[in-house]
């Protein structure tokens, strides 16, 4: 099998039988079940009340909002994270202040903040934002002190005798060893940042896909529920897979 038909086979094929299985098997639970379409409709007629969504405004307003807040918040958390992260990592006194306050505060998941953000800022765009940097913020703190600490004793070595002052060796020599961790926290937080603010969503929001699915599911449109949530997997595949393609492009690594 020649090159192209390899990648071909590995980035379409096999990724295009998962989706029958799983569309199989939806198939197969309504013949069995003999389930009414208000209860789950079938994958044609979600597939058609999709064709139907992308060609409105108002869809496409929600998927607008919903990304604004994920990737506003998202390069928050990121930035945040890892400055603290690397200062944990590198410097023993400020690791020792802050480690009691993320072990504590990174437990306590995002979810828990929504009535407060709700009853702070209402239903407006700062509330996602916010619960989004903080869900991302642990993550990437917590990644980036452990990566920086574990990098090779031997790189900071040879750095310190090639003159580089402690701050300069944490940047070019410590971060660049550390990103393949980073890249993986990174998409890790990305799915966390994308989850926060579709729930946050569904409770406190003017606009966006969790709120498309709430007021679907008040009227009983099932087939939009379904349909909001395969845009929501499809939008945070495509997240996961443009931040893999970026951190490896930004920290130059195969």
């Amino acid at each position: 099998m020649t090159r192209p038909r390899r990648l071909l086979a590995r980035h379409v094929a096999l990724p295009l039988v998962g989706v029958e299985c799983v569309l199989a098997i939806w198939q197969a639970t309504l013949a069995v079940y003999r389930l009414p379409a208000i209860v789950l409709p079938s994958p044609l007629a979600v597939a058609k009340t999709l064709v139907d969504l992308v060609q409105t405004a108002a869809f496409w307003r929600d998927v607008g909002v919903s990304l604004f807040e994920f990737v506003t918040g998202y390069a928050i958390g990121v930035v945040l994270g890892m400055f603290v992260g690397m200062l944990m990592g590198e410097a023993r006194r400020f690791r020792m202040a802050a480690t009691p306050v993320v072990e504590s505060l990174r437990f306590v998941v995002p979810f828990a903040w929504i009535p407060l953000t709700i009853l702070w800022f209402g239903t407006s765009y700062v509330g996602k934002i916010l619960l989004v940097a903080y869900a991302v913020f642990f993550v990437m703190v917590v990644s980036t002190a452990r990566a920086v600490a574990q990098v090779e004793p031997t790189l900071s070595r040879v750095g310190t005798m090639l003159g580089m002052s402690r701050w300069r060796l944490a940047w070019q020599v410590h971060l660049r060893a550390a990103a393949p961790t980073l890249a993986s926290a990174a998409r890790a937080a990305a799915a966390i940042g994308w989850i926060a603010v579709v729930a946050a969503e569904y409770v406190g929001a003017s606009a966006g896909l969790g709120l498309m699915i709430t007021n679907a599911a008040t009227s009983l449109a099932t087939s939009v529920v379904i349909g909001g949530m395969v845009v929501i997997g499809v939008i945070g595949a495509g997240v996961s897979a443009g931040i893999g393609v970026l951190a490896r492009r930004w920290f130059d690594y195969r």
